[in-house]
């Protein structure tokens, strides 16, 4: 009785201690339960194969090797930095091109004018499909890196260096995150493309300076050209109101010279057809016309040669 007492106590002692282990063995291997993040969506393996996708929240599984659970960020936005890495964002801490061989190796470019020139550029994406996300391409966000760094390369060779610094770079950006969302697309990587942004766009160092003073110069140049035409703009329409202005006074003045001339010619024509009629007394009557006119215009003084020179008299002012 008593060696079977003792075989009993080991069994259960054996049993009990079996279970602690497979317990431990399950909690080790990941438990049977997970939780997904308000941002984050679960997927689910099953042997190595998809068989669901859980929402956020409280959710059990099977312990590896049964089943292996993702849970990659689908409701946040991500970013792919090119040509700068951010080390630190409290305190902002960067590594660029400014100061990285590695860096300026993958920000230096070539323009379509054949210039050199450093960009930093920045892309935003979101995870659209998590299984696409995770099992098309082996290494996502390396592989939407090198996308968007090879379509920056095409995008930037297409066009001069003075649309990449200045009035090409959104349509430049558009291009860029239209490449590569089709790009990504052909892939099936489940990334949904938001936003690419040139951050900072330069000509490399040596030659930095002389890309200045051309853009120092190229602003003065559209300062004058703005100049001129506001000069132009304010001018044109002053001249075009003079010319209204003389040509109407030029016209009125025609209109008046050529009734003064018509009806002088009637006057004459009348004087003449009078003066036919009856010549000496067309004559008498101009004769006194003339000299009313004319005396109208004249100051008469009336000299008494007896009483001297000094002595005289004015006709229509009274005796001096």
């Amino acid at each position: 009785m008593k060696v079977v007492r003792d075989g009993t106590l080991n069994f259960r002692h054996y049993k009990w201690g079996a279970l602690v282990l497979v317990v431990l063995l399950w909690v080790v291997l990941g438990g049977p339960f997970y939780i997904v993040g308000p941002e984050e969506e679960g997927v689910v393996l099953t042997f190595g194969r998809y068989t669901a996708t859980t929402p956020p929240g409280f959710h059990f599984k099977w312990p590896w090797p049964v089943q292996t659970v993702y849970k990659p960020s689908v409701n946040i936005v991500q970013r792919i930095e090119i040509g700068f890495r951010t080390l630190s964002n409290d305190p902002p801490s960067y590594i660029s091109f400014t100061n990285d061989k590695d860096m300026l190796a993958e920000a230096q470019m070539l323009t379509g004018d054949e210039n050199i020139i450093d960009c930093a550029i920045t892309v935003q994406f979101r995870i659209g499909s998590a299984t696409d996300y995770l099992f098309n391409v082996r290494d996502p966000e390396g592989t939407l890196r090198d996308i968007a760094e090879a379509s920056a390369r095409l995008v930037i060779g297409d066009n001069a260096i003075d649309a990449v610094l200045t009035t090409g770079k959104l349509e430049i950006q558009n291009r860029i995150m239209d490449m590569i969302q089709n790009i990504s697309d052909e892939y099936g990587m489940g990334v949904n493309v938001i936003a690419v942004q040139l951050m900072d766009v330069q000509p490399p160092l040596p030659v930095s300076a002389a890309f200045k003073d051309v853009a120092t110069a190229r602003e003065d140049m559209q300062a004058y050209i703005n100049e001129a035409e506001s000069y132009r703009n304010q001018q044109i329409p002053n001249a075009l109101a003079d010319s209204v202005v003389m040509v109407n006074t030029a016209m009125g003045y025609s209109a008046g010279r050529v009734n003064t001339a018509i009806g002088e010619a009637f006057r004459f024509t009348a004087l003449a057809e009078e003066y036919r009629k009856s010549p000496g007394v067309t004559a008498t009557r101009l004769h006194l016309e003339t000299l009313t006119t004319l005396l109208e215009t004249v100051t008469i003084t009336v000299v008494d040669e007896s009483a001297g020179a000094l002595t005289h008299y004015n006709l229509t002012g009274g005796a001096q």
